[in-house]
């Protein structure tokens, strides 16, 4: 087991509220697996269409019912199913060239994103053996570690705060806005109705060029809940509104830990090594019951 794990795990819990996600120990013998390492299968995906879709197509159930079909498929081709089940050996070096985190929660109870693309080194993840793809399948495992760990929820909705300090009009262009794009489709696709809040902060005076290029990839249903802020104190004040400044990182006006201190990125990390060690065949953990993510089991499959 990862160090701090159960610290973690309980802060996690003060935030989020309990988390069904550890499969209870009297329950473990009737799962279909006898191996304690080996993951636990994930539930089958409903027949009928959830309702994020049908709500995503603005009540059209046929157009949903494609919609859905569409994510189940790109699931199983991409083994959406089992990422968060396999070792991720870039995992630090991606975080540490692409600066990204959860942190805390809003007023309500939704899970906070920070995002800061700007600060990205594609050269040295490049380097290290990480292309845009690879970059792609990093992206959507943490999205799958927020639905799947951190809100369960299949309604709940998320904060995303984009801060483009720091941005040259040559940071959006190539590899950078073919991966942006890429994104957004993937999201926009099969995670729909998950945007509650969106803040683009700290953007340059010609942002406006490169929002005339991004629109046409958000849906129309995320545009309407993006809100552009320029200024320190304009963004504490814009936090402020959906953020207690109790959860708010420090880096932004807040009284929080500084960001990737978190408990969830704790939590990420600490599944990130423990994949890796079971990858290695490290069996320290002990397995199921006593482990906690061995004892994991996905809330949804779609």
């Amino acid at each position: 087991m990862p160090p701090n794990i159960e610290f973690q795990e309980q802060k996690l819990r003060e935030h989020h509220g309990d988390q069904d996600w550890k499969v209870p120990e009297d329950s473990i013998q009737d799962l279909p697996v006898d191996d304690p390492f080996t993951p636990l299968p994930a539930p089958d995906p409903p027949k009928e269409v959830p309702e994020r879709f049908i709500r995503a197509c603005e009540g059209n159930e046929e157009e949903a019912k494609k919609r859905y079909e569409a994510t189940l498929a790109w699931r199983k081709e991409y083994g959406m199913d089992t990422t968060l089940t396999e070792a991720h050996p870039n995992f630090e070096l991606i975080k540490a060239n692409y600066p990204h985190f959860f942190h805390l929660t809003g007023h309500d109870g939704e899970s906070v994103f920070y995002d800061q693309p700007p600060r990205t080194d594609l050269q040295k993840l490049k380097d290290g053996g990480v292309d845009t793809e690879s970059l792609l399948h990093h992206y959507v495992m943490v999205t799958e570690f927020q639905w799947q760990f951190i809100d369960r929820d299949d309604l709940s909705r998320s904060i995303t705060v984009i801060d483009l300090k720091g941005m040259r009009m040559t940071d959006f262009a190539g590899e950078c806005k073919a991966y942006v794009q890429k994104c957004s489709e993937v999201t926009n696709q099969n995670y729909p109705e998950r945007a509650g809040y969106i803040y683009v902060i700290n953007v340059p005076r010609w942002f406006n060029m490169v929002w005339k290029i991004v629109k046409p990839w958000v849906d129309p249903a995320t545009l309407e809940k993006i809100t552009v802020v320029r200024g320190e104190h304009e963004v504490l004040d814009a936090l402020l509104e959906r953020i207690p400044i109790e959860n708010i990182p420090e880096e932004y006006g807040g009284k929080s830990m500084p960001l990737g201190q978190s408990p969830e990125e704790e939590l990420l990390r600490a599944l990130m090594q423990h994949n890796i060690q079971r990858a290695e065949g490290d069996d320290s953990c002990g397995g199921r019951p006593s482990c906690c993510f061995c004892s994991f089991q996905y809330a949804r499959s779609y």
